[in-house]
């Protein structure tokens, strides 16, 4: 799944938490049951990256960077950063090391439904309906 649905998705599920750092772990644990969700994957590293780096930064601002939704979307950007390392290229003959960053368990597909795939326009739209969900009243802790 593109990086972007594991941000928003993880930032709203982290209204969820109180604590950062169960959000961060829960961010992990969902970051591998979205990869498992069958999708379409796109190569554009340096766009998401920005795209990224801006939601984090609406979430961060919005709820705080000390807020649950922030590590808990941290926990769901963090797994993905081995994609992008020389060192863990399966096309250099390295391993990557998240469960899910592997092809047995990327994506798993539907039995009876083979050519189910959540569409890139579907997960831009889930995405920015969980990033409004994410933000909506949230505030900075010591914002009034």
């Amino acid at each position: 799944m593109m990086l972007v649905p594991h941000t928003c998705v993880n930032a709203a599920v982290g209204r969820l938490f109180k604590s950062p750092v169960a959000a961060f772990a829960t961010g992990v644990i969902a970051h591998a049951a979205l990869d498992l969700m069958p999708h379409k994957d796109i190569s554009a590293h340096k766009a998401e990256g920005l795209l990224v780096a801006t939601m984090l930064g609406i979430i961060g601002t919005s709820c705080g960077f000390r807020s649950a939704p922030f590590w808990c979307a941290m926990g769901g950007v963090l797994p993905d950063v081995e994609q992008v390392l020389p060192w863990t290229d399966p096309k250099r003959g390295r391993h990557r090391w998240f469960p899910t960053h592997n092809r047995k368990r990327h994506s798993l597909q539907i039995p009876g439904a083979p050519d189910y795939t959540v569409r890139l326009l579907t997960q831009s739209a889930a995405s920015m309906t969980a990033l409004m969900l994410a933000v909506y009243k949230c505030r900075p802790s010591g914002a009034s």
